[in-house]
């Protein structure tokens, strides 16, 4: 504010408008008559000198995109000290939010088996929710790296197995499987995938508002996600989007082992949902557009209650308490069936259901 004060209007007797910058090496001055040339010059003016002194548009974009504002956690390679000697990885970042966290997580687990430095790019969507603490640098970091692709998206690849440790290293594929990343589960889930604060505090504001307007605080909060959208297109690959008998079944287990419950459904249908599951004092349809606001309000919950979806499974996962799935995603026989190993895709700790 110290700042913006050096940057003076004054209007004068004459009809004059004089604005002045005053900074500590010395002293600008520009003076205008009024008119209709003149506010718009002024406007003009004033913004350019707003856009010096604003230089981080993060809360003008976000409200222009109607999202909660995060600033990047930004932790350069550059910047930071390293152990040169020690052999690098990185990973392709395919797809989008979801297989992200996948491809992360996987980099994380595989790299911490070989003690390995871990890479991000500074452009990958994580950063605009989580806190990542890990380096962030370009591919040219790796130097002559060894390049691992997988075998398929959804089934646990041996081949991480048998990486040369003295090598730099270049995972290629989406490696969707919890046992490239299980063992650092606590890790993951305390250090590298929270939320920025901006998130975090509004997820608990929009949930402590819930439970105050519905008269259910102390409820026990269970997410729900409904993914449909071109899971319903798209069903020849194998993308099955979970029928409605297999809602009601979920929630109704949680009704009846925790009797007070409340239930917060986010989905990429807002519409189909509203018309084809239940509605009653114990639930609520978030009508939030941000997805990261989303997934920060469903891991914010208690137990979870997935679909399909890379999205929908890291959700589950963030959840630290029971999860149950669409046992019947994906579709056997199917592109993507045949593509996923179910004992390699959903932990053994989640219980699978089907209508």
């Amino acid at each position: 504010m110290d700042r913006l004060n050096r940057i003076q209007v004054s209007v004068s007797s004459k009809e004059d408008i004089s604005i002045s910058r005053r900074p500590a090496g010395g002293a600008c001055t520009m003076r205008i008559r009024r008119g209709p040339k003149c506010f718009v010059l002024t406007g003009v003016a004033f913004c350019f000198f707003l856009l010096i002194y604003v230089q981080d548009m993060t809360n003008i974009i976000a409200y222009v995109n109607n999202k909660v504002p995060v600033h990047r956690h930004v932790v350069r390679w550059v910047e930071n000290e390293h152990d040169h000697r020690r052999p690098r990885m990185m990973i392709t970042y395919k797809g989008r939010l979801g297989n992200h966290m996948f491809e992360y997580a996987t980099l994380i687990g595989i790299a911490r088996r070989y003690n390995m430095t871990p890479i991000i790019p500074d452009d990958v969507d994580l950063l605009d929710v989580f806190k990542i603490p890990t380096p962030q640098g370009s591919l040219d970091l790796l130097r002559d790296p060894k390049r691992y692709p997988e075998e398929k998206a959804a089934t646990y690849y041996k081949g991480v197995e048998k990486i040369d440790p003295t090598r730099d290293a270049y995972l290629d594929g989406y490696y969707q499987s919890w046992k490239y990343f299980d063992d650092l589960r606590d890790e993951l889930l305390n250090k590298h995938f929270l939320l920025h604060p901006s998130l975090k505090i509004a997820a608990n504001n929009y949930i402590k508002n819930l439970l105050k307007e519905r008269k259910l605080e102390g409820a026990v909060l269970v997410a729900v996600h409904v993914r449909r959208g071109d899971f319903v297109r798209q069903r020849v690959k194998g993308y099955t989007a979970a029928p409605i008998p297999y809602y009601y079944k979920a929630m109704d287990h949680f009704r009846k082992k925790y009797g007070k419950v409340m239930f917060i459904i986010c989905t990429n249908d807002l519409i189909w949902a509203e018309t084809n599951l239940d509605e009653g004092p114990d639930v609520h349809y978030s009508h939030e557009t941000d997805g990261s606001l989303d997934l920060a309000i469903m891991i914010s919950c208690d137990h979870m209650i997935i679909t399909s979806g890379s999205y929908s499974w890291w959700a589950g996962y963030l959840v630290k308490g029971e999860v149950i799935y669409y046992a019947g995603y994906p579709a056997p026989n199917t592109k993507i069936g045949n593509l996923t190993s179910k004992e390699d895709y959903y932990p053994p700790y989640w219980t699978g259901l089907m209508p």
